[in-house]
This record gives structure tokens, sequence and C-alpha cells, in this order.
């Protein structure tokens, strides 16, 4: 059981979230109930309330980890919804695209919540050291989940679509239907503020019509081949899946507008009028990965390397078009470890789209990266240290996280920490132009969302 207090240490505008409360149980138990096989069932119940222009609370009961796991010799098999983690660098990893990511609280304050969703996966294994083989398949299809709006760490950040729809209303020329107009744009905001937080998380995770049949067709399979010769491991990866992040497409009777400030003609109006027409659609398209990773320890130090080539990326371009590139990607770590005393890791990582284009809204043809996380434990630790690090290098985005652990006794853990995203860009204005000119990166884009935290969990 855990308990989190936040309070927002930059305030940047009225509908930004001054504090957080978020407590929950995590519950997980295993049981060995043959000498070859054992199952594990996992929940967890949340509740978060923040309080900014308004005070709202969520509460969430998620299941956790719950699986079937099976041991025949050399062969084992596990059944059911689990975290499965591909590669072997701890910070950066292009191959570990297994489980995707829930960024609703993929940067949270309060700590480290686990970011990846576990999904419901088949997954065997068949060691013949000094090599093994692995196949593993998903056969219900996962998004990530991605808050869009009303969260200090959503895509709109606080306040911009409440400051920006009103602008995007435009004028006619006529007093009486400007008026109009802007009382309609008004009165959208006071619902789109107004909703019942829980009803809002809700209805953005299904916003976008598209999710693909629950069939086997839209299923994943992936493939590890692994070998060691000591003190080198190296795995060879290959997954056909689904991409969890989708390809939106906005209707040009709508899209145009957007773009030049104007209303529908009346050609544009027929079409979004006619049977069938959506106005936003989204697909998830396919994508071959083909990766692999490589270890070599010795002396305390391990080097590990990643890379990995897509077959297929979703990018959109500054017209709100999206379209697919190829990509590669690859990491490298260096890491080491004195004893339970000290540990660090040091990493770096370069992202590359084959086929970018010069309007590309937000990335780069080349994105390059540096992590680091630095653990310090004393008095046999009950005390731990950490400061954990990234900057991306061309967007000069940089994020801080230092946290102290006291483990009280055997039971009682209490928790220190701060949260900090620096970042060079302008700030936008509230307008739909001044979005898609932005230049920086997603570090940034939070940089008014730094946070000190104190956490209380209780083990049991």
């Amino acid at each position: 059981m855990f308990t989190s207090f936040a309070p927002d240490l930059v305030m940047r505008g009225p509908y930004e979230d001054r504090f957080q409360w978020r407590s929950g149980v995590d519950f997980r138990v295993k049981y060995k109930f043959a000498d070859n096989a054992r199952f594990a069932i996992g929940s967890k119940l949340r509740y978060q309330l923040r309080h900014g222009d308004r005070t709202e609370y969520d509460v969430t009961i998620d299941l956790g980890e719950t699986y079937l796991h099976f041991r025949k010799g050399k062969f084992s098999a596990r059944i059911g919804r689990f975290l499965h983690a591909w590669g072997r660098n701890t910070l950066i990893s292009p191959i570990n695209v297994l489980n995707p990511i829930d960024y609703t609280v993929a940067f949270d304050p309060g700590g480290a919540e686990e970011a990846r969703i576990p999904v419901l996966a088949v997954r065997l294994n068949l060691g013949l050291y000094p090599i093994s083989l692995e196949a593993i398949w998903i056969p219900l299809f996962q998004p990530a989940r991605i808050p869009f709006y009303g969260r200090d760490f959503a895509v709109f950040r606080p306040g911009l679509l409440e400051e920006m729809l009103p602008g995007m209303m435009p004028g006619t020329g006529s007093g009486l239907v400007d008026d109009e107009l802007r009382r309609v744009a008004d009165r959208l905001v006071d619902e789109l503020v107004g909703m019942d937080p829980y009803m809002r998380d809700g209805l953005q995770s299904n916003m976008l019509p598209g999710l693909p049949n629950r069939t086997i067709f839209n299923s994943d399979i992936g493939f590890r081949f692994g070998a060691s010769a000591s003190p080198v491991d190296l795995d060879v990866v290959l997954l056909y899946h689904l991409i969890d992040q989708p390809e939106v497409h906005l209707h040009d009777g709508i899209r145009g507008p957007l773009l030049d400030g104007r209303l529908p003609t009346s050609a544009e109006l027929t079409q979004l009028s006619n049977p069938g027409e959506q106005i936003i659609s989204a697909s998830y398209p396919r994508s071959l990965m083909v990766g692999g990773d490589l270890s070599i320890a010795g002396g305390g130090i391990v080097f590990t390397a990643e890379g990995a080539f897509e077959s297929t990326r979703v990018l959109y371009t500054r017209q709100l078009e999206p379209y697919r590139s190829p990509a590669v990607k690859w990491a490298a770590s260096l890491r080491y470890n004195f004893g339970t005393v000290f540990a660090f890791a040091l990493e770096f990582g370069h992202d590359v789209i084959i086929r970018p284009r010069e309007d590309t809204f937000y990335v780069r043809p080349h994105e390059l990266q540096t992590a680091f996380v630095g653990t310090v434990r004393l008095f046999r630790d009950r005390l731990q240290l950490t400061l954990s690090a990234s900057y991306a290098i061309f967007p000069q985005d940089l994020y801080l996280h230092p946290q102290v652990v006291l483990e009280l006794d055997d039971h009682v853990v209490a928790k220190f920490g701060v949260q900090i995203f620096e970042g060079f860009r302008p700030d936008i204005e509230p307008t739909i132009d001044s979005f898609l000119s932005y230049s920086g990166g997603i570090v940034g884009w939070l940089r008014s969302n730094d946070y000190a935290y104190g956490t209380v969990e209780y083990r049991f």
C-alpha cells in the first residue's frame, strides 16, 4: 500500500494541477501448485486526486500480471497477462516493444510507476545451452494509452485546448453570426472542462475509431534466438506486429478549414454530410521489426548494445497528414556495479527516419539521446540515493529525477524526490499554427511540470 503527495514547483497557467495526491494498493500472489507449475495473480487499485483550477479525482482498478507457468525439462511455457522484455539495455531499448506504454502514468509525480501495460500472450521457451529459442504470440491487440488533453502530461498541455478552441472559430464578417460562433466556442470549452474526469479520460481512450478487430488475423507474433559464449551473450529477434499508436486521418472537409482558419465551403459541408463519412478515422498499420542485442561482461563492467530495423513508422506532416517511413534505431550502454554499494548505467541512442519529409511535424530525421542512472546504497542498503537523467541533444531536452529511498524497517519505506523538466522551446501561442510549428522535444513540451513528491509505502 502507498500514498504519495506531490506539489507542483512551477505555476505557469490557470489550468495546471497545483497538487496531486495518489494512493494505491498492489496485490500479487505466486503459488507453486506442482513441481513444474505455478501461477501468479496480480491487481492494482488506484485513487488519484488533482487540484488546479478545479478539483477532480479518479478511481481505477487494473489487472496486473496474471498467468500460468509450466516447465518440463528444458521447455517452459507461460500463458496469461504479463510483462515481457526483449533487449539488454536498461534505459534506451530499441527492441523492447512487446508491451505498449501507458503514457497516462509514465511521467506521473510520485516516483516510478510501471508504465508498460501487461498483454495477454503465450510464450514458449526452449533452452538448449548455449543456445535458446523463444516464440511469443499476442492474440489480442492492446494500444498504447495516450492522454490527449486535460492533464499535466497530456498531448495538449493544460489550458492549451481551452485557449485554442475559441480562436479556431473563424469570423464571417457578420457581427451577429460571429457572436453566435463565439458563444458556441465558449459552450464547447465549458463542456470540455466541466466533464467528469473519469468520463473524460474514458472518452479520450475511445475517441479514435478503427481499433483492429480482436481476431487471430490481427495478432502479433515474435521469435528470439539466443546464444551464449562467456562472457558474450547475443540475441536476434523478429517481430511482426500491429503498431500500438494509431495513424489518424482528418477528413479534408475539416482539415482544410482548420489549417486555413475558415469555415467549410458548401462543397466540403456536402462531403461531410454524406452517409458513411468519418470526420476522424484511425488505423493501426503493421510493421516488421528485425533486431538484436549484444552483451559483454567482465570485471564488474557490462557493455550492451541493441539495434532494430522497423519496416513501418507513422509520422505526420505540418498539414496534419499521416505518412509512413521505415526507421532504424540503435543504442549502446555501459554499466558498472561495485558490489551492492554503487552502480551506474550510461546509455546513448540514435533514431533514424529513413524517408523523412521536409514538413514533418515534431520528429527529426535524426534523434540523439543520452540517459544516465546512478545509485548509491548505504547503511546495509537501508538508504538509497538515485539520480536519473536523460538529455535529447537536438531539442536540448533535459530531464532530472533525484530520489532518496529510506527503508525504516522491513515493512515501511519512505521515498522523496524531484522531477525536473527543462527544454529549449519558444512558448507557443494558443493557435493551431503555433502548435504545428513547435520545434522542441517532449521534455520541453512538459517543462512547466516540475514536481516534488513524498511517498510512504507499506509492504506486507
